[in-house]
């Protein structure tokens, strides 16, 4: 069974709430709104003069409620760029991240959802096989963010099997769970198997490209696991047992705790 991926124009009302939750970050949380307002300095120039929490909602509301309007076009044809674009590698990329994971693609995952936003940020919902893109993203870009998203939910039907103990709470950050899931998307999207079909260079947040352990970045770490593995399920266990040792510096390091 090889998945596809279908893309939809999602409705600012179904993922609203996403974008209130990156606009208002809490203390000791990622803060996300600065690449939301980089993309929409119009809105940053708004929330300026705004005080508390439920005006500034509004706000937001108002205005991305506005940009949804006018761009209704722009996101239908970006929506049938983006399936006929993806349609060209769906098969070869679904079948290679099964391949390199070492694990069949279950039969939910037949129908993979993506939404396409107003937000730059792209969030996946593991539980729901559903992810968000970005809808100025161009054609690389979207199969790259693409492969991403999906290499989590075959990644983590992994996991389960490897570690089937582990509550699918853990699968949503914060958490070391969460944190590995998102260390490795770079290195395995590296897989020259993967390279075939689309060549790029995955991305991976700027906080792990600045993690250093034992005075060595730790993508560094998690990339001579990689090479040096026997299979993939030798990889996973390698880098848990590694990540797990190091969890309290990678905490503080990471200002989690």
């Amino acid at each position: 069974m090889l998945p596809k991926i279908k893309f939809e124009v999602k409705p600012l009302e179904k993922y609203l709430n996403v974008m209130y939750y990156f606009l208002n970050p809490k203390e000791n949380s990622w803060d996300w709104s600065k690449k939301i307002l980089r993309e929409y300095p119009i809105l940053q120039q708004k929330l300026n003069s705004v005080k508390g929490y439920n005006e500034k909602n509004r706000i937001i509301y108002e205005f991305f409620k506005e940009v949804e309007i006018k761009e209704k076009t722009r996101f239908n044809l970006k929506k049938k760029g983006f399936q006929e674009s993806w349609n060209k590698i769906n098969n070869k990329a679904v079948k290679a991240l099964s391949e390199i994971v070492e694990k069949e693609w279950p039969e939910k995952d037949r129908i993979i959802r993506a939404g396409v936003t107003l937000n730059p940020i792209c969030p996946r919902w593991i539980k729901q096989r559903t992810f968000d893109l970005y809808y100025r993203f161009n054609m690389g870009t979207m199969k790259a963010v693409s492969l991403h998203e999906i290499l989590h939910f075959i990644y983590f039907e992994k996991w389960k099997e490897i570690f089937p103990q582990t509550n699918e709470k853990e699968f949503e950050g914060p958490g070391l769970v969460w944190e590995l899931s998102e260390m490795v998307p770079p290195i395995i999207l590296s897989d020259e198997r993967m390279q075939k079909i689309l060549r790029h260079k995955p991305s991976v947040y700027n906080e792990y490209k600045t993690l250093k352990i034992k005075n060595k970045p730790i993508l560094e770490h998690l990339q001579k696991f990689y090479d040096n593995k026997e299979d993939f399920e030798d990889f996973l266990v390698t880098s848990w047992r590694f990540i797990k040792k190091y969890e309290k510096e990678i905490n503080i390091k990471l200002g989690r705790r």
